[in-house]
């Protein structure tokens, strides 16, 4: 116990003299094991988050320093504050997905839970993005039933967007996303398809990994935590989500939810193929 106690985790006691002893060295060992794998988790965090973070902030220092020259073209100067925004955004966006990954890994029931119609917030969310894919020339096709499922809409607002947004990031200039949402067996089931780089099959297993990013993806901005943070989410909605992809055709993240009441509320009524470009 001392040596626990010092922050040497990998002690075990023998004995095995009667069975109070036995269930003793049982609960000791066991208790030694979760500390080691709580000590091993807070250091892989503290090692990848402070390597997250630090890029940022190197990159916000060296081009505020580069703003001091009295020489510097107005063109350059625009350009370095550009990236100083940008870089600013995604120190924000990191610092928001861990404090609310760090507030549903520890959440068990969703509360503030209504029904609503899931494809008008899909809709809602792909409006929010319209500067990221009209920047890039994205089409954007959806196939949208109107759906009712009982979930606390503000967190899952947060998974369209994560997923939407990732569909934009990694899909080729001027490529295609395609968003369907309908109804199979008593689920509403939403997938979110891009035609880009895909996912290596290697890096598949862990996609959902949190800080996870494939070699590929590194070069795109990201913190490796919108996946994580979607997953959970959905799964505190007692529903699915999963991901298939074909290296440089495509990906798509398929997500199934329980409908309000295991059928849908309203008609359902096809909205049918959108293409909508620049609107």
């Amino acid at each position: 116990t001392n040596k626990l106690a010092a922050g040497d985790f990998s002690v075990r006691i023998a004995v095995s003299h009667t069975p109070e002893f036995r269930e003793l060295r049982d609960s000791f060992n066991r208790m030694a094991e979760e500390l080691s794998s709580i000590e091993m988790l807070r250091g892989d965090f503290i090692n990848k988050f402070s390597h997250e973070f630090k890029t940022p902030i190197v990159s916000i220092k060296g081009f505020a320093e580069l703003l001091k020259l009295d020489d510097l073209p107005r063109e350059e100067r625009n350009e370095y504050l550009d990236i100083i925004i940008r870089e600013s955004t995604r120190l924000s966006t990191m610092a928001t997905n861990v404090l609310n990954l760090s507030k549903v890994e520890n959440q068990t029931i969703v509360t503030d839970k209504r029904c609503y119609d899931l494809s008008e917030q899909i809709r809602r969310c792909i409006l929010l993005l319209q500067n990221s894919w009209e920047h890039k020339g994205i089409r954007l096709e959806l196939e949208l039933n109107e759906l009712q499922v009982s979930a606390n809409e503000e967190m899952m607002s947060q998974v369209w967007l994560n997923l939407i947004d990732n569909a934009v990031k990694f899909s080729r200039e001027k490529g295609r996303v395609v968003v369907n949402l309908t109804e199979i067996a008593g689920n509403a089931v939403a997938t979110v398809r891009d035609y880009g780089m895909g996912i290596p099959e290697a890096d598949l297993p862990h996609i959902f990994d949190k800080y996870y990013q494939s070699d590929e993806s590194r070069a795109i901005p990201g913190n490796g935590l919108g996946l994580t943070l979607a997953k959970r989410i959905v799964e505190l909605h007692g529903g699915s989500i999963a991901v298939a992809s074909k290296q440089n055709r495509w990906t798509e993240f398929t997500i199934r939810l329980p409908l309000a009441g295991g059928v849908p509320v309203s008609a359902r009524a096809a909205v049918g193929n959108r293409a909508t470009e620049g609107q």
